[in-house]
């Protein structure tokens, strides 16, 4: 009896040791989240398995040896089911804001230490004064009201925006506008800076029209969460430019039409250098904001070691630099659609000049929808006397070549891409007294104008020169970067691979969002197609009260398409979007455009 009992006890040790063991092992088979949980032990641990398993089944006897393993084998299917479920639910998706707010935000303490006079609710009551202002602007197609308060690159935004508008005759109306929350998500230090990353729970009647061609109308009734980010200098005194059109330094009327540059006629004040209240620099949708890398994340840290690296004066700030990117970048891109290049002579060297006039052609090619998803400095060097900062420009748009009244359509939808940007400037360089990409001469601040003269009028200094400014000098695809990067390798001594401008999204989540674009790109989504986005979702481990936007955005048009680099995931997603159309046993003529599209963009190979 008692070497029966003692049998019983080791072998409930040893099941219990094993169940543990099988337990620790699927957790590292799954921990590491995402889709491709494979990767990073799942192998090893199956063949650790197996080999406990056939352990207990040769040392122990009959039938304890067939009952601990029938244990090993319960409690392991059980915990791998579990372990599955929540790996599935670690997906960008899921972590989608409802907009209800978070318990904490992200560095509000260590701000509210070094500023202790923050008022919060004035600061969120003029955060939704700047929210209605500007929608009431961007309806207008005039920023002039709100010009005092917006970064450069934030008008370089809406202005090339409302480029893209007039050339396709197309105009936003929007209505019924209700905010439902406004909340501070998080606080950064950036240089001698502070950005506050504020979320805004709101709700809109958005809708697309088009003159020129009613199939690029979209929008509907939408509820969304974006954010908006706001930047100041720490240890200056607030002064108000939301409540009052006067210059917060002289007290003189600010001009009613400030065009380029948020400059004081009276004193020269740059309203929204950030010296006297939060201006707003940067506008970022949800899906963006939750994906960002922490290694594209600014940080006080980065702003000090890049600043360090560039010999950059005690202003420099990492934000105002991205700023300064995208600004050139979308005036590259205006350059490109109306056939101008006197439009981005002054701030890009000989050689972008001429790589982006070569892009140019006979026809006007618009951009429908374009906006920038984010701005990433990605890598610093130096060489040949110059400092160069690398900045990856991630943005949505959909081409269309416009002849005469006739649209064609060059992307199929409205997709996403990235591209770098090298901007170089000479080692020791000192500050500017203007800036060439709001229209001022860098050398000595007088006033430019688009044109193809480089030479500045009253000073005799050259516009691009990287004496004066930060000059684009390069202008790459991820691809051509990459080997860039490669080929320059030691001259580097900052840089973050590209892969992680899209790391945190899974394959399923470049498929969810595709398979929602494909459906819904015949303007409606059947019953048919809804139960089968459901399921798949439901499948995928999404939450569906999570991605309600995603279904929204699907619905009125405004979801983007997405792809990863690996051209086999881009296959996969691909043929899911096929069986996507073709759920309802009816694939549109609208749908076939899109799918043959995509497979000519990404040079997916034929398929059945």
């Amino acid at each position: 009896m008692m070497k029966q009992r003692t049998k019983i006890i080791i072998i409930s040790m040893v099941s219990f040791a094993v169940v543990a063991a099988a337990m620790a092992l699927f957790a590292r088979a799954g921990g590491a989240g995402g889709g491709d949980s494979g990767n990073g032990g799942g192998g090893e641990g199956l063949g650790y398995l197996i080999y406990i398993i056939i352990r207990l089944l040769l040392e122990l006897p009959f039938p304890y040896n067939i009952i601990s393993v029938a244990i090993v084998l319960i409690v392991a299917y059980v915990f791998y089911r579990y372990t599955r479920k929540k790996v599935r639910e670690q997906t960008i998706f899921n972590q989608l804001p409802s907009g209800a707010g978070v318990k904490k935000a992200k560095g509000y303490d260590r701000f509210i230490a070094a500023v202790p006079d923050f008022d919060e609710e004035k600061f969120k009551n003029n955060v939704r004064t700047a929210f209605l202002q500007i929608q009431q602007a961007w309806q207008d197609q005039d920023v002039s009201r709100i010009r005092r308060y917006i970064s450069d690159g934030v008008y370089q935004r809406f202005n090339t925006q409302f480029k893209m508008m007039q050339l396709l005759k197309q105009k936003n109306t929007l209505s019924d506008i209700r905010i439902h929350n406004i909340y501070i998500d998080k606080v950064e230090s950036d240089g001698l800076y502070d950005i506050i990353h504020v979320a805004i729970h709101a709700s809109i009647t958005d809708r697309f029209m088009s003159e020129l061609d009613p199939s690029l109308n979209s929008g509907g009734r939408e509820e969304f969460v974006e954010y908006w980010s706001f930047l100041k200098k720490r240890g200056k005194p607030r002064v108000d430019i939301y409540e009052t059109d006067q210059c917060p330094n002289c007290g003189a009327s600010l001009p009613t039409d400030m065009g380029e540059m948020s400059k004081c006629a009276s004193c020269g004040t740059l309203t929204n250098s950030g010296e006297y209240d939060w201006v707003l620099s940067e506008i970022t949708q949800a899906d963006d904001y939750v994906a960002v890398h922490p290694k594209l994340a600014k940080s006080a840290d980065l702003t000090e070691k890049v600043r360090a690296l560039v010999e950059e004066n005690e202003d420099f700030s990492v934000q105002l630099i991205e700023d300064k990117a995208s600004n050139g970048y979308l005036q590259i891109i205006t350059a490109v659609a109306i056939n101008d290049p006197a439009v981005m002579r002054r701030f890009v060297s000989d050689e972008v000049f001429e790589k982006v006039k070569a892009m140019m052609g006979n026809n006007t090619v618009a951009y429908n929808r374009i906006f920038l998803n984010d701005v990433y400095l990605i890598g610093v060097s130096q060489s040949d006397g110059m400092n160069h900062l690398s900045i990856a420009i991630k943005s949505s748009f959909q081409r269309v070549r416009i002849q005469g009244s006739t649209v064609t359509k060059i992307d199929p939808a409205v997709r996403s891409q990235v591209e770098v940007v090298v901007m170089s400037r000479d080692v020791g360089a000192p500050a500017g007294k203007g800036s060439i990409y709001a229209h001022v001469c860098s050398g000595c601040g007088a006033p430019v104008q688009d044109s193809l003269n480089l030479t500045c009028s009253y000073c005799g200094s050259a516009y691009n020169s990287t004496a004066n400014d930060w000059i684009i000098t390069k202008l790459m695809s991820v691809e051509e970067y990459e080997a860039y990067r490669s080929a320059n390798a030691s001259s580097f001594s900052y840089q973050v691979n590209t892969k992680f401008i899209d790391k945190l999204y899974d394959v399923r989540d470049f498929a969810l969002n595709n398979v929602m674009v494909m459906i819904a790109s015949d303007g409606a989504i059947s019953p048919q197609e809804q139960e089968f986005l459901e399921n798949l979702a439901s499948k995928w481990g999404y939450n569906k009260e999570r991605i309600a936007p995603l279904f929204t955005m699907a619905a009125n048009g405004s979801l983007v398409i997405r792809m990863p680099g690996d051209q086999k995931q881009r296959r996969k997603i691909y043929l899911l979007m096929k069986k996507a159309a073709d759920i309802d046993e009816n694939i549109t003529s609208q749908e076939q455009t899109l799918l043959e599209g995509i497979k000519k963009q990404y040079r997916i190979e034929d398929v059945a």
